[in-house]
C-alpha cells in the first residue's frame, strides 16, 4: 500500500525512526508523517499487532513505544 508517495515499508521505517527518538501520540506521529490520524492510526496497530511496537494509555492519549525487546 502507498500513501502520499510512501510505500508501507517506508513508512514502517520512518514509524519506528520517529519512536526511536521520542514518546509521540498518535496524532503527533501523524502530522510529522503528513497524513491522516485514522491512517497512522491503523499502520500504528498492525506494527503493534506484529510485536513491533506497545501501547499506553496516558491520559487521553494513545502512546506506541518500541518494545525493549522486539519480537520476532
Amino acid at each position: 500500500m502507498v500513501e502520499n508517495g510512501i510505500t508501507s515499508d517506508d513508512l514502517e521505517k520512518k514509524i519506528l525512526e520517529l519512536l526511536s527518538k521520542e514518546l509521540l501520540s498518535v496524532s503527533q506521529i501523524a502530522k510529522k508523517l503528513g497524513m491522516r490520524r485514522d491512517v497512522a492510526a491503523g499502520y500504528l496497530e498492525a506494527l503493534k499487532n506484529q510485536g513491533k511496537l506497545e501501547f499506553h494509555r496516558v491520559g487521553r492519549s494513545n502512546i506506541y513505544t518500541i518494545p525493549r525487546r522486539p519480537k520476532r
